[in-house]
């Protein structure tokens, strides 16, 4: 492969071929893009000569992008035509032509990923910018041709490459936040206000790329699976505090120029998604991608089945996340539609939860990121249908939060996120994982609540010195925390004070935290939005309690004054 790459077969000789033949000669331009698909394959991050095979597929994806994509993308016209006309019209090369088009599709946008400028260690080696790759495939219609695809999912040939349409639709849209996508829509009312650097936060696209290493996938077309991380040295400026919450995630949200940089390409980005959600592409995509990935569970799964599996979830919660935004920007044609109706499918519901315990089970790290930001996100979006949605949809909500949140034992949601919370250990799991999985539970909780007040479970039944102290860990990130979890926070920890359980709070570490905030949190928050800020002052309030709570009981005193306040605390080490 390398000898190809360096006498140059793809300019020399594949791209005028192609030219000089694109018609008449169906079989010969079919071998020579299997070629090129091969040659454009990412790099094998386990080889000796990484940089070099990064710096000749760059070449090859350069010499692609000038001038020959729209005449290799001719070549799935008749295959496609012949599909519509009925399917009695197909060929027998039909099917893996269409294939082999959407694999080259694919290569063109992992080339992006895998010779990002933060992996190459040279400018020679710089892939020509995804807003140019975008802009190339959406002059050539593409996006229109993957949207009818996703609308024919059940159907042959494109049934049978599921994994490879989700993954093209993951590649387009990952590193996209929905929030920063949907003001391109048009919209009714005032916009609703979100801060664009806050895109860690609750309604966070950015949780989509929770560090998922790209596959190359060859289909029928043999060869083996390679793996390449998507992002190999991480990101010097970023800080311990941030890596310790997002995990190896904050990596790849923290290089803006991962996405496209330009108006035109989210513009139609958004539309494509809109697309898809309104015209029920996406609703397919679900239904057999679902299908498809239970069948390969009852097989003996692959590294390459977990990473489809992965794409699924953050592919999910992306459009999850963008439907719940419509709500707030009254985008009445997303929100009213049933552009998610399999997703919200009790058997899924389930599964989802299965696949959770698996991920649970195995340590699987990226799969537990994904599951747990889905399910926080299809909550989040229950809630919000059960408070202003249709009646059907209120009652389909209903229906899955008394089947599925508040089912006996550990088989419900609300049982076992709150165990999940009970043994979170921050050593092997980024914070966000925590967030997620008590944003789930409190979540769940508020539909339980709404279903039947009886069924909520009381604090003796959700709290241990364990879970107390895992509360109070995310207070040393509050500014990476989304809104709705400050609130969460902010509640719990009132709760815990006025309950038996305060005395969990006086753990040295948990002091430690608490010192924190109500010494160094005035210059650390001042930067905060006026509601971030109010819930800190209170937060501030409620920390100052605890800390002459714990000197009170130190001293069986009840006039603890502040100079014995500063005495005590200098004494464990505290500063001021």
């Amino acid at each position: 492969m390398m000898l190809l790459h360096t006498w140059d077969v793809v300019g020399n000789d594949i791209l005028p071929m192609i030219h000089a033949y694109h018609s008449g000669a169906a079989e010969l331009i079919l071998d020579a893009v299997k070629l090129l698909v091969f040659l454009t394959l990412p790099a094998d991050p386990r080889s000796m000569n990484l940089n070099e095979q990064r710096h000749y597929i760059n070449r090859t994806v350069q010499s692609l992008t000038k001038n020959s994509c729209a005449v290799i993308f001719s070549h799935m016209a008749e295959p496609l035509e012949r599909f519509e006309s009925g399917r009695l019209h197909l060929r027998d090369e039909d099917g893996r032509t269409i294939q082999l088009l959407l694999t080259f599709v694919r290569n063109l946008l992992l080339s992006y990923r895998e010779n990002f400028p933060g992996n190459a260690p040279s400018s020679s080696q710089r892939v020509q910018p995804k807003g140019s790759i975008l802009n190339i495939l959406f002059d050539l219609h593409l996006p229109d041709l993957l949207c009818q695809m996703a609308k024919d999912a059940r159907k042959k040939p494109f049934a049978e490459d599921i994994t490879l349409l989700i993954e093209i639709f993951h590649l387009l849209f990952q590193s996209q936040v929905p929030s920063s996508l949907i003001h391109f829509l048009d919209h009714a009312g005032e916009k609703p206000k979100f801060d664009e650097y806050r895109q860690y936060g609750e309604q966070a696209a950015s949780t989509l790329m929770k560090n998922r290493t790209a596959r190359s996938r060859h289909g029928r077309f043999g060869g083996k699976t390679i793996y390449a991380n998507s992002f190999q040295r991480s990101g010097k400026d970023q800080t311990t505090q941030l890596r310790k919450y997002y995990g190896a995630r904050i990596f790849e949200n923290s290089h803006e120029s991962s996405l496209p940089s330009g108006l035109n390409e989210r513009s139609q980005l958004a539309e494509l998604a809109r697309t898809l959600l309104v015209d029920g592409g996406f609703n397919e995509v679900v239904y057999v991608a679902w299908d498809h990935i239970r069948q390969r569970d009852m097989m003996v799964c692959n590294d390459e089945d977990q990473l489809n599996v992965h794409s699924f979830f953050a592919l999910s919660q992306f459009f999850v996340t963008f439907v719940s935004l419509s709500f707030d920007w009254n985008l009445t044609d997303i929100s009213k539609s049933d552009a998610l109706s399999n997703l919200f499918d009790k058997h899924l519901f389930f599964w989802l939860r299965k696949k959770w315990e698996m991920f649970d089970h195995s340590k699987d790290v990226r799969g537990l990121l994904h599951v747990s930001a889905l399910v926080k996100e299809m909550l989040a979006l229950m809630e919000k249908i059960a408070s202003g949605g249709s009646q059907a949809d209120k009652f389909v909500c209903q229906a899955l939060t008394a089947e599925g949140l508040c089912a006996e034992g550990d088989d419900g949601y609300h049982h076992f996120c709150n165990s999940l919370v009970k043994k979170f250990d921050s050593k092997s799991l980024p914070m966000i994982y925590l967030a997620d999985c008590i944003e789930v539970l409190h979540i769940a909780n508020n539909l339980i609540r709404e279903l039947d007040p009886k069924l909520v479970a009381l604090d003796g039944e959700m709290l241990n010195e364990r879970s107390v102290s895992n509360y109070i860990s995310l207070l040393a990130f509050f500014e990476c925390n989304s809104s709705r979890l400050k609130s969460i926070l902010i509640r719990k920890i009132k709760d815990i004070t006025s309950s038996e359980y305060e005395g969990y709070l006086h753990a040295f570490g948990n002091l430690q935290i608490i010192h924190d905030i109500v010494v160094d949190g005035e210059n650390k928050y001042s930067t905060e939005t006026v509601v971030d800020r109010d819930d800190f002052l209170k937060l501030k309030d409620m920390a100052a309690s605890i800390l002459i709570g714990f000197m009170q009981t130190l001293y069986s005193t009840k006039s603890a004054s502040a100079t014995n306040y500063k005495v005590v605390f200098f004494s464990f080490g505290f500063k001021f």
